[in-house]
């Protein structure tokens, strides 16, 4: 039986105030741990600590696995040693990895000595390994039969597995554990008992190192439509498997990290439940623009003193329009490249080939706009001066909206090139190329698109 998400909340919410811990545990074992975990996003920590301790061992593990980032850092804090050692062991180790992963090294310590051997010496190995590679997200418990072996023996060892194996496939290997191939296990049951495994596996294996950046992970298994990839050290020893669900999970990790970059904040938002830790995320990226923006007031400010105060003016009007439209467009052509990177296109690994086409297309864009704008400022102008009478005579200045629709056209390259240049830069720098598709491309073009007005207006509409 299963509870829709705010039944199950009023439900919960209305037990826990009661106070009945007999009717809590009934409550909760007509729900699905996925539910649970909807519903912890809702309640304080004190709620969730009491329905933790109300669910079997198992259940809860499942229920921490599944909440936000931050709401587990939350859950992760307000419970003890005993209890965290209770949840992970019952985790399978890769999922047991990433929540001892937020942790102090020393407590981490203290509960892999409480744990089972084997078990502590998996995560161990897991917690080795950055949380964003390979190695950091596999699951290390595979089904590995040496390649002397027969059909018979690799069924007996599929029976021994454990749940938490991947078992759409098994995995030959040599003495020495290097991977030589996988078997699917429909192969196991259409072929004679007795044939030797190494006759019949596919030795062309998806394979990855453990030290591969997850984000190319996630590229390889969607480039060979693969359930699985196997990792490898780099003597190519089995060390574990990367299966769909973690898939799933890294695709789900990168999206947020580029969209929370180009939204000009840090996927460390993502961990924290606390809303001066997320404001004082943002700040730090919001700030720079914000003294970015003030440089493009210096270059107006200085522009002041070459023009007539009515041209100013009339000049001013249009540098929202300009820079507005530089950023908007630096965007569209930073996000485009930044998506090529994510999904691991090999066109956008190439600069030049990136820089021919999406440079066409900011040349055609750039002269629409141009002229889109010269015909607005030659259409504003009358209004303006019939409201200012003073600044009649720059209404008759036929070289103001020439200014603006060559500024324009400019800005709009110069945008392009920008939203170009700007990720391939971080790439190359090792930061993430997201950064150049929020705020900072933005600001950048602002101050480039307005610099480049005010030269062109003093050299032509003064």
């Amino acid at each position: 039986m299963t509870l829709e998400r705010d039944d199950l909340y009023q439900r919960m919410t209305a037990v826990l105030d009661g106070g009945d811990e007999r009717k809590l545990t009934e409550t909760l074992s007509h729900a699905r741990a996925a539910d649970i975990a909807e519903v912890f996003e809702l309640i304080d920590d004190e709620q969730r600590s009491k329905i933790l301790f109300a669910l079997p061992p198992h259940t809860a593990a499942e229920v921490v696995v599944m909440v936000d980032e931050a709401v587990r850092g939350d859950i992760v804090e307000e419970l003890d040693t005993e209890s965290l050692t209770e949840i992970v062991s019952e985790l399978p180790p890769d999922d047991a990895a990433d929540m001892l992963s937020e942790l102090p090294p020393d407590e981490v310590e203290e509960i892999l000595d409480h744990m089972e051997a084997e078990q502590s010496d998996k995560i161990g190995d897991l917690l080795g390994y950055d949380e964003e590679t390979a190695g950091g997200i596999m699951t290390p418990d595979v089904v590995a039969v040496p390649a002397r072996k027969t059909v018979a023996d690799a069924v007996e060892y599929v029976r021994e597995a454990t749940q938490e194996e991947d078992l759409h496939e098994i995995y030959i290997v040599d003495d020495d554990r290097r991977l030589l191939g996988t078997v699917p296990l429909r192969r196991l049951v259409t072929n004679p008992p007795t044939t030797q495994l190494e006759s019949i596996c596919d030795r062309d294996s998806v394979t990855v190192l453990a030290l591969d950046d997850q984000e190319t992970v996630v590229q390889i298994i969607r480039k060979y439509d693969v359930m699985s990839a196997a990792v490898v050290d780099d003597q190519g020893r089995l060390l574990g498997t990367v299966t769909h669900d973690d898939l799933l999970d890294v695709a789900e990790e990168e999206a947020a990290e580029d969209l929370y970059r180009m939204a000009g904040t840090d996927p460390a938002e993502l961990e924290t439940g606390s809303v001066f830790r997320a404001a004082r995320i943002r700040l730090t990226w919001l700030l720079p623009c914000m003294l970015g923006m003030l440089v493009t007031a210096a270059v107006l400010a200085v522009s002041e003193t070459k023009f007539e105060p009515a041209l100013f003016i009339a000049l001013a009007f249009f540098v929202p329009m300009i820079g507005a439209m530089g950023g908007n467009s630096g965007i569209q052509t930073s996000t485009v490249i930044v998506r090529g990177f994510a999904t691991g296109e090999l066109a956008s690994t190439k600069f030049l080939r990136s820089l021919a086409r999406e440079g066409r297309i900011a040349a055609i864009m750039s002269v629409a706009c141009g002229l889109a704008a010269w015909c607005s400022v030659t259409m504003v102008l009358p209004v303006y001066t019939a409201f200012v009478p003073e600044a009649s005579w720059v209404g008759t200045n036929g070289r103001l909206p020439l200014a603006v629709g060559i500024a324009m056209t400019l800005a709009i390259l110069m945008a392009g090139f920008l939203g170009i240049a700007l990720p391939y830069t971080f790439r190359r720098l090792g930061v993430d190329p997201a950064i150049a598709s929020g705020p900072l491309v933005t600001t950048t073009n602002d101050i480039v698109s307005v610099a480049i007005y005010m030269s062109l207006a003093m050299m032509i509409a003064r």
